[in-house]
């Protein structure tokens, strides 16, 4: 049998009328989500081998880092399709969506400024 300590911190927060922090993981996902829509539909009216490619990896990349560093093999595959200026569009609009979603080790560091 196994003896483990009571959390003591929830019942002093029962008892001052506090709830349990609600979990932010739905929030996390409907990002990811959003964010694979997005990418996805950025393969609209595209055919070929290498979009249908694309399309599944992004469809089956688990995470937001995977999301992440699968924009630029999308910005590839965009420029060689459409052209250099508007995968670049597409790939700044992507960029955005992902602001407040990285971990800090991928996010872009912030501009220096000169004193």
């Amino acid at each position: 049998m196994r003896w483990t300590l009571p959390d003591v911190r929830s019942p002093i927060d029962h008892m001052l009328g506090r709830d349990r922090p609600a979990s932010t993981a739905w929030v996390h996902h409907q990002g990811v989500e959003r964010i694979r829509h997005a990418m996805l539909a950025s393969l609209a009216g595209i055919a070929g081998c290498n979009a249908a490619r694309m399309n599944i990896r992004l469809r089956y990349a688990a995470d937001i880092e995977a999301l992440w560093y699968l924009r630029d093999d999308l910005f590839s595959m965009l420029s060689d399709i459409q052209g250099e200026g508007p995968a670049r569009a597409t790939l700044d609009q992507l960029t955005e969506l992902f602001h407040g979603q990285l971990p800090m080790a991928l996010r872009e560091p912030l501009p220096r400024r000169v004193a």
